[in-house]
């Protein structure tokens, strides 16, 4: 049953990928996707008990692609927990196993309007869209749209800042009592890419961070979290194939998880800072 949920999303994200193959023609750039194992420890359960602190193993399906209207970038992940940490749907309703998809197609307001929008280190200008579904954690669907900015930076492969507002749809941690199960509220993403070598060895660190304004009207917290992996390039040590093969870390942190404000009452906030090991095979 733990890999029937595994299998809907390869499969899902399979589909979508011979999609965009067997109409891209001239319009896509390039594309590059990835499979991830990390297995890490210290992720925060979001109760008060012996359990707070626990470990959990990640299969990541990954895909980005750059076309002459934009960008595209998705995720999939099938997360096995050793203990039931995670909450889906009403309070109580506990899994140890549970998967969440992005998907964030951004469109180049250069490509769409005929005009070149680059000024400086800004590259181009976008209309960006996100949407979130999982059954752990807050066990919610979200959908994102705002203004998107790449921008050339010395150093960094690639850098990135979404400005999103954010629907909200039936986040478990909101406040049920007075009704409230969908808001809207204000996220800034910044991802990144930064590659450099050191004796000879290529290296990468690359990720991203989350800021998510909280929602009085659903009674939840400002949140920031991060995932920034820092990754060495095996294969080309390994076997002279470079960009293939990473072998690393990455550090999963959060302050205010999921914007959750503990049931009691107090003040407590649900941080964590949970460190991973990870391979990653990109084809």
């Amino acid at each position: 049953m733990k890999l029937k949920h595994l299998s809907h999303c390869i499969a899902l994200s399979a589909s979508l990928l011979a999609g965009q193959q067997a109409s891209a023609g001239d319009l896509l750039q390039w594309q590059n996707n990835s499979l991830s194992y990390l297995y890490g420890e210290n992720f925060n359960r979001g109760q008060f008990n012996a359990e707070q602190q626990k470990t959990q193993t990640t299969f990541t399906l990954e895909h980005a692609s750059d076309w002459a209207w934009g960008d595209m970038f998705g995720f999939a992940d099938y997360v096995l927990a050793d203990n039931k940490q995670s909450r889906s749907g009403d309070f109580g309703q506990e899994k140890d196993n549970f998967y969440y998809v992005e998907l964030s197609p951004r469109i180049s307001l250069s490509w769409l309007t005929g005009q070149d929008l680059s000024a400086g280190p800004l590259k181009d200008v976008y209309a960006a869209f996100t949407y979130e579904n999982g059954n752990g954690g807050a066990g919610t669907e979200n959908y994102l749209y705002g203004i998107g900015t790449a921008w050339n930076v010395p150093g960094f492969a690639y850098l990135n800042a979404n400005l999103y507002r954010v629907k909200l749809n039936n986040n478990v941690y909101f406040d049920r009592a007075h009704g409230n199960n969908n808001a809207h509220t204000y996220q800034l993403t910044i991802s990144g890419a930064y590659p450099f070598a050191i004796g000879g060895q290529d290296f990468v660190i690359d990720g991203f961070v989350d800021w998510r304004a909280g929602t009085s009207t659903s009674n939840t917290r400002t949140s920031v979290g991060s995932s920034i992996q820092v990754k060495w390039d095996a294969g080309k040590a390994l076997f002279g194939e470079s960009r293939k093969l990473y072998a690393g870390t990455e550090v999963n942190m959060w302050n205010n998880r999921y914007g959750a404000k503990p049931i009691d009452g107090s003040g407590h906030s649900f941080d964590q800072a949970a460190f991973q090991a990870l391979v990653k095979y990109h084809f």
